[in-house]
């Protein structure tokens, strides 16, 4: 049952509204084979012409743009190109824009692993409040991440000295060495002259 007349009668009876396992069973066959009939006979979609659009002769000044300066802001690209002489939205840059952005390859980093109890770091960060700046000294074990900071009024090398003081009796030990950031209580020359 394979011809043109099973074929209409089939697509008759799905536009009267039944079911695909009703039009089967009425033309005895699967629900599988009207399935298949219907995808053959199916309309092949027609292609859309692509749509014209405002921004389509300034694609050319976006794109070498972004080529030169991949991160050019959106923003910066809609005002170069509404003074090449566009009309249109921002909304239709920004949205050409995510799409031919080059992407930046990231860098792998690699994790430097210390063994545990050989290395220590130590650096202080600045907290405006207030009542002044603050300084936190931070000392971080390599290995285990386990951090220690206290706040203190001033960058000084005796600050640095009570604070590993009680960093070490908080980790129960003393690390085979510390890295130290270019801490103005620790360096007082760095050799670059």
């Amino acid at each position: 049952m394979h011809d043109w007349s099973a074929h209409m009668e089939m697509k008759a009876l799905l536009d009267a509204g039944l079911t695909k396992a009703a039009v089967a069973e009425r033309l005895g066959v699967s629900r599988r084979t009207v399935t298949r009939w219907q995808a053959e006979t199916a309309p092949t979609p027609r292609p859309r012409k692509p749509r014209v659009q405002k921004l389509d002769p300034y694609k050319d000044i976006i794109r070498t743009r972004l080529q030169t300066y991949p991160d050019l802001t959106v923003q910066r690209l809609f005002e170069e190109v509404r003074g090449a002489g566009y009309d249109g939205g921002y909304g239709q840059v920004r949205t050409h824009v995510s799409t031919v952005r080059p992407t930046l390859e990231l860098e792998s980093v690699v994790r430097f692993e210390t063994p545990p109890g050989h290395q220590g770091q130590v650096d202080f960060g600045t907290f405006r409040t207030p009542w002044g700046a603050r300084y936190a000294l931070v000392v971080m074990l390599g290995y285990s991440r386990l951090l220690w900071l206290s706040f203190y009024a001033s960058q000084t090398m005796a600050t640095v000295m009570t604070g590993l003081e009680r960093a070490f009796a908080t980790f129960g030990g003393v690390p085979a060495e510390l890295l130290f950031d270019q801490m103005k209580a620790v360096v007082t020359s760095d050799g670059r002259d």
